[in-house]
């Protein structure tokens, strides 16, 4: 056996989880002289393939080693960040003295996840409960429905993050997938393992779980319920234990504070608030050993006069109980919104209630200024940034009495007349379908009645949602 040949290399993905664009890898070398002599002028090397940054962190002399002697080496490396698709990525480690030929010992390799940049702005942050198979309450979410929401977002090209990457994005541009979203569960229900876990896992995705750490015990034997919901109308249900957090934690699944007591923060002294978030940070890391920085306000019981603490207990931010889609332009993370979920929102209405598509109306008319009794075309454009094909319900125009309705015009994509009622014209059909990156257009043929300005309004709808498109105004003389 070669001196020195025993050493070995381990690598760490500092952000936990899977390796995305920016990520930086933690890099551990063993060096061990297992010869019978002493090695002199020994150069290690780390040797990376083209998906990494290289500078010369990865270079060492360590001088001499004893026989039986041996050195640890540690040092970062980043990912480059214009990495679009999955790519398998290695790093080895050189080693040469003046007694050895430079050799390497067996390469280490790593799978990197593509990310196309993230420019959409927009992080839908899901409100969960609980997840059970029959649910008791409309907060609960049905088992199926979990999984269809996670089908949608899957079939949509959304990728789970954390608050964490969220962070890592916000401090230092951390690389985003192209369509992020964040899964979350209050309290730490037993169902989120025995339900959600195994869907999760199912569709890749991970979720942040805001836990009470005052009841989770340490086994089933010593399993607690829900007795803080005791004064409320709602079902009592088991707790997550220790042994089933941390196996979705090393899964890839956040764990993150939602106070010991399940209190309300928000009108609590400033002395229980300190406890409360202090105490669940001490006892989520100290199982985990990962960073606790955000917690969830308990019943939504915000209060702007504890933002002042919430540095002092080592938080850097706090996420309430609803609030709509955030945007990461305007985020403050003292107040992060979330989108609440629940039973009463059929899986039909999830990518529209989430705006999961990206879909853009456009208008066209050659001027704006009109003589009374003159036809002209107006044309709509309706585009679909996405990969995954759309489909169109409805489209309605709605018309002035000012101004009337004509036609079709030729060379659209629609030439089926419309349904006139009231003012308001409408398309219909179930196959008005818009493939990924493509788009469709509809021209109608009008003609102005009266002089004066005239308002032209249309609006698309698409998995149960309204998206309006501007309006057109037009001068009639």
């Amino acid at each position: 056996m070669t001196p020195l040949s025993s050493s070995t290399l381990e690598l760490t993905d500092l952000n936990g989880g899977d390796i995305y664009p920016g990520d930086f890898i933690k890099v551990e070398a063993h060096i061990i002289n297992n010869g019978e002599a002493k090695e002199n002028n020994i150069e290690v090397k780390l040797i990376l393939s083209d998906y990494f940054k290289t500078d010369d962190t990865g270079s060492w002399q360590i001088g001499s080693l004893n026989a039986g002697g041996e050195e640890f080496l540690i040092t970062n490396i980043e990912v480059k960040e214009d990495i679009t698709s999955d790519v398998d990525a290695w790093c080895k480690l050189q080693i040469a003295s003046d007694e050895i030929k430079p050799f390497t010992i067996s390469q280490y390799n790593i799978s990197i996840y593509g990310a196309k940049q993230f420019n959409r702005h927009y992080i839908p942050i899901i409100g969960l409960h609980a997840v059970e198979d029959d649910i008791e309450i409309p907060i609960e979410l049905y088992t199926s429905y979990f999984d269809s929401l996670c089908s949608t977002l899957k079939d949509f090209g959304f990728e789970t993050i954390t608050f964490i990457d969220l962070l890592s994005y916000l401090d230092s541009g951390t690389a985003l997938p192209e369509k992020p979203v964040i899964i979350t569960s209050d309290d730490g229900y037993q169902d989120i393992y025995t339900n959600a876990f195994p869907i999760l896992k199912k569709y890749d995705f991970k979720m942040t779980v805001f836990l009470i750490t005052g009841f989770i015990g340490n086994s089933d034997s010593d399993r607690k319920v829900n007795y803080f919901d005791s004064d409320r109308h709602v079902p009592m249900r088991p707790i997550l234990t220790w042994p089933e957090i941390l196996e979705m934690y090393e899964y890839g699944c956040e764990f993150q504070s939602h106070s010991v007591n399940h209190i309300r923060l928000g009108i609590a002294s400033d002395e229980e608030f300190i406890y409360e978030l202090a105490q669940s940070k001490r006892d989520i890391e100290s199982h985990l050993g990962n960073q606790v920085l955000f917690f969830a306000w308990p019943y939504g019981n915000y209060s702007p006069d504890k933002l002042s603490l919430i540095p002092e207990v080592g938080y850097r931010g706090a996420v309430r109980h609803a609030g709509g889609i955030e945007d990461v332009r305007t985020i403050n993370l003292n107040d992060i919104k979330r989108v609440e979920f629940n039973s009463y929102i059929p899986p039909q209405n999830y990518a529209g209630y989430l705006e999961l598509f990206d879909v853009v109306i456009k208008n066209a008319v050659e001027q704006s200024i009109k003589e009374t009794g003159e036809e002209f075309d107006l044309t709509y454009i309706i585009k679909n940034n996405d990969e995954k094909s759309i489909y169109i319900s409805s489209l309605e125009l709605e018309l002035p009495d000012s101004i009337e309705f004509v036609g079709i015009g030729p060379g659209g994509y629609i030439n089926q007349l419309p349904g006139p009622s009231e003012g308001i014209y409408m398309w219909v059909s179930d196959d008005y379908a818009i493939s990924g990156k493509s788009e469709i257009n509809l021209i109608v043929n009008l003609r102005p009645l009266t002089p004066g300005k005239s308002v032209i309004k249309f609006r698309i709808t698409t998995n149960n949602v309204y998206i309006e498109g501007d309006n057109v105004e037009i001068e009639v003389r």
